[in-house]
């Protein structure tokens, strides 16, 4: 706790099991101990894929309740999918999560994630080979969610174990999810799997992930320019960086290009820096990005395929292309569809007059819906069109937050949230 100097309440995502029980226990002790002003709130979500769940969320109010700690129980309502179901359950909890910090007035929200989760997550990864990541860092020890709250994991480096045995010392119980052993389960495979092989070391991982995110955002910050507000030319000097931190920098900027919330895979990647090696002119497609090399430098862009059109129901936010943030506060329906509308910049103007059209049929037109049926070119007034960074703006490692800083100021954007202090 000492490690957070200001004043903060902080909400503590707790199961009922033993890591989030330890995890609440501990933390209370920790503020009285060094007389910290931090107060603790307390969320539950019930996920309601079980018989048992509303009754166990009932057992942890009643835990929060005599620890004197205010709680709040948030049930997933609506129907479940038949298939991703974890995947799917994780978007929910964090939404119920953010949804329940705002509600008590929390800064931050902090998890029970242990050593043994940080080690599972690092195996699971490690089998996705396709993907050109980072990933095996594991989890950050703080993670922006949403871009409006941060995840803290005090446990990363506690054995559940440890955990279990200062519950029994303290005199208290944990309640044993039995999906925890259900092997329809990609981590319950993993954490079962006794052949796995010891993974790397995540703080060395977490250490090589951190310069390169840093080196990448240096590179974006002195040799990058935006036109158009999608068009992103870095200069061939950019081009001269160490290997490592080029590659990482290109695979974050084409998923932003692109409007993909990952990297491009291992193989894409591979190919991408050969025809950047070879110091030649040309062009290659991967994860819906353009990429062309020219003498004066290299230019990443949205490709032309599958770019649609888009309703925007009055008083409402949709996320177009991955790309942008389109908002009608109108009572009247809108329309978001690739335009020919383009303000560039002088600096623009020198591009060959292909790469100015294909800008164009990628960067946003919106307007009435009648409009649209009509032909009229009349842009609607008070409709608002922001960036989006899908590989940055739902789950921000700690570890990456110079690097989508750097993203954000390049495309004109406010930096992301800083982790408590």
């Amino acid at each position: 706790m000492t490690s957070i100097r200001h004043p903060t309440r902080l909400l503590v995502a707790i199961s009922g099991g033993s890591d989030s029980t330890g995890l609440l226990l501990a933390l209370k002790r920790a503020i009285a101990d060094c007389g910290a002003t931090h107060s603790l709130v307390a969320a539950t979500v019930d996920h309601a894929l079980r018989a048992d769940s509303s009754d166990e969320a009932q057992a942890v109010a009643r835990l929060c309740a005599s620890l004197d700690i205010p709680h709040r129980i948030m049930t997933w309502h609506g129907e479940k999918p038949l298939t991703g179901i974890s995947a799917t359950a994780r978007e929910a909890r964090y939404r119920l999560l953010a949804d329940a910090a705002t509600a008590l007035g929390a800064t931050a929200i902090v998890t029970g994630h242990t050593a043994d989760d940080q080690d599972e997550t690092i195996a699971m990864r490690a089998a996705r080979a396709d993907e050109d990541s980072i990933g095996l860092s594991g989890m950050a020890s703080a993670t922006l969610y949403d871009r409006r709250i941060w995840l803290l994991r005090p446990f990363l480096k506690v054995r559940r174990e440890a955990i279990r045995d200062y519950l029994c010392n303290a005199g208290f119980g944990w309640i044993d999810d039995p999906s925890n052993v259900d092997l329809r389960y990609e981590r319950v495979r993993i954490r079962q799997d006794q052949s796995s092989a010891s993974p790397p070391s995540a703080d060395e991982a977490a250490m090589r992930r951190r310069h390169l995110s840093k080196g990448a955002a240096d590179l974006i910050a002195s040799s990058a320019t935006l036109h158009a507000g999608c068009l992103i030319a870095l200069s061939p000097e950019a081009l001269g960086t160490e290997p490592a931190i080029l590659r990482h920098a290109l695979a974050t900027l084409v998923a932003i290009a692109g409007g993909k919330p990952h990297r491009p895979a291992t193989a894409a990647m591979d190919k991408l820096m050969r025809l950047v090696g070879s110091g030649l002119p040309g062009r290659m497609t991967l994860a819906r990005a353009l990429v062309q090399c020219r003498r004066d430098g290299l230019y990443l862009l949205r490709e032309l395929r599958d770019v649609l059109p888009r309703p925007v129901p009055a008083h409402t936010t949709l996320l177009w292309d991955g790309r942008y943030r389109i908002t009608n506060p109108t009572d009247e329906a809108l329309r978001v569809a690739p335009g020919m509308d383009l303000h560039l910049s002088p600096e623009a103007l020198v591009l060959p007059p292909a790469m100015l059209f294909h800008t164009a049929r990628i960067s946003p037109q919106i307007r009435a819906e009648s409009a649209f049926a009509g032909g009229s070119q009349a842009t609607p007034p008070h409709a608002k069109v922001e960036p989006a960074f899908p590989l940055f703006d739902r789950f921000l490692a700690e570890t990456d937050l110079p690097l989508a800083d750097a993203i954000a100021r390049l495309f004109g954007g406010n930096a992301y949230l800083p982790p408590p202090t």
